[in-house]
């Protein structure tokens, strides 16, 4: 790419990484991932009978799925410096589609394991690459369009059931296919991704005022935000996975059961749409304690016989906020540059594994009644940490809800529409090999 090209591409006031195509596609790559994860609940039948399989081990598709999803998350965090923006997302991408199209297409067990667990590999490099860049690429509009990415996330959760119930379990073969080679149209328009600068290269460009922030702070820092998001995570699929048995206990039907658990995702996917336009206007910190604060009230009020269904729904109104704009908010304490930004991802992927199996031991042993106990301790312990972070920003710089946006690493200041001239950051990019 010439200098002049890139000028002609690149506001110089800001950081752009993505055209407005690229967006668009970048969005329906957030509507695959969601489609993926939420295709193997409605398959396990279909698998079970196909290969003879107990229900958990039919299971272990999706485990195996998140667990690849976590390692996609810290490997191509490892390997987007060297790398560049365009061509992480390619490899996401492809890594995906190799999955999906052997899961789709395979006819032995072992074989379709490997292949969830390399569809997770793509789509934790998809989720981490996309939140990442949104937030640094975007200048001003990063944290809206954040919130419409993971909004569109939410839609695939929706949507991928719907196909299923439509089409039929013993289908799943061709909706994963399907949807596999939906990654196509993202790769048509990676060209609408700028390679360079990666994030890291952003927050390494000098900048008045920085100063070294201490590693004690930020530890305690970043161990906050991977609990917050380790336990709404454990609340957000504590209730997906357990409403619906919750719901039947209470004496509701199978039908009217998994009509409210879809109305609870749904709801959660609205939550996020609803926020995007005051992200611009609220402070990320804001957002997020006033969702966690009102996703504990809505869970305080499932015991409430009349009220569970909608406050399940209430919750999942609540919960949508809090994974985008946390994520801003971390950006805003340490940057998406360094490691914090994975480490806080992958926490929220393994609490959405671990948790729901501590959840049904709790219920095995306890009874279907202490679900709402088990979620409210939950809600609680989240909202209190996420209280605690937002008084230690507070405190961190007076005067501000936050503190100066560090790289969590050299604590380079990182301004949130850090100015760039095109020209001559492209010329150097290009010295050191833009992908």
């Amino acid at each position: 790419m010439t200098d002049q090209a890139t000028h002609d591409t690149l506001p110089s006031r800001q950081t752009v990484l993505f055209t407005r195509g690229a967006v668009a596609a970048s969005c329906l790559g957030m509507v695959i991932i969601g489609a993926l994860l939420a295709l193997h609940g409605p398959v396990v039948p279909a698998l079970r009978e196909r290969f003879g399989l107990s229900e958990s081990t039919a299971g272990l598709a999706l485990a195996s799925q998140s667990l690849g999803a976590v390692l996609g998350v810290l490997g191509f965090h490892a390997i987007h410096p060297r790398i560049g923006n365009r061509a992480v997302l390619v490899w996401s991408y492809l890594t995906m589609l190799l999955g999906t199209l052997t899961f789709g297409l395979s006819g032995s067990w072992p074989m379709m394991l490997t292949a969830a667990v390399i569809t997770g590999l793509g789509l934790g490099g998809v989720d981490f690459a996309i939140s990442r860049l949104f937030l640094i690429g975007l200048g001003a509009r990063g944290p809206v369009l954040l919130n419409v990415a993971h909004g569109c996330f939410g839609l695939g959760t929706v949507l991928a059931p719907a196909v299923i119930a439509v089409v039929g379990p013993d289908h799943y073969g061709a909706a994963f296919v399907v949807v596999g080679l939906l990654t196509l149209i993202p790769l048509v328009c990676i060209r609408g991704v700028h390679p360079r600068p990666t994030p890291a290269q952003i927050a390494g460009e000098p900048a008045a005022n920085s100063g070294r922030a201490p590693e004690r702070r930020l530890a305690v820092v970043l161990g906050g935000f991977v609990a917050v998001y380790m336990l709404h995570f454990a609340v957000q699929s504590g209730i997906g996975n357990w409403e619906p048995t919750h719901l039947q206990e209470l004496g509701h039907g199978t039908t009217a059961a998994t009509a409210a658990t879809s109305l609870y995702w749904l709801a959660m996917t609205i939550g996020r749409f609803l926020v995007a336009p005051l992200a611009r206007r609220w402070s990320a910190a804001t957002i997020v304690t006033t969702a966690c604060a009102l996703m504990t009230v809505s869970v305080l009020l499932v015991p409430v016989t009349a009220l569970t269904p909608w406050a399940y729904v209430a919750a999942g109104l609540c919960i949508g906020p809090i994974f985008p704009n946390g994520l801003t908010w971390l950006n805003q304490t340490t940057s998406a540059a360094g490691n914090a930004m994975a480490y806080v991802i992958a926490a929220a992927m393994l609490g959405a594994v671990a948790f729901p199996p501590v959840l049904g031991a709790g219920i095995q042993s306890y009874g279907v009644g202490a679900l709402p106990v088990m979620l409210s301790v939950l809600s609680v312990l989240t909202l209190a940490i996420s209280i605690a972070l937002a008084v230690r920003s507070r405190r961190g710089r007076p005067g501000h809800d936050l503190p100066p946006l560090t790289d969590g690493l050299s604590g380079a200041h990182v301004p949130a529409e850090a100015p760039i001239s095109a020209t001559s950051k492209m010329s150097r990019m290009s010295k050191k090999g833009a992908s």
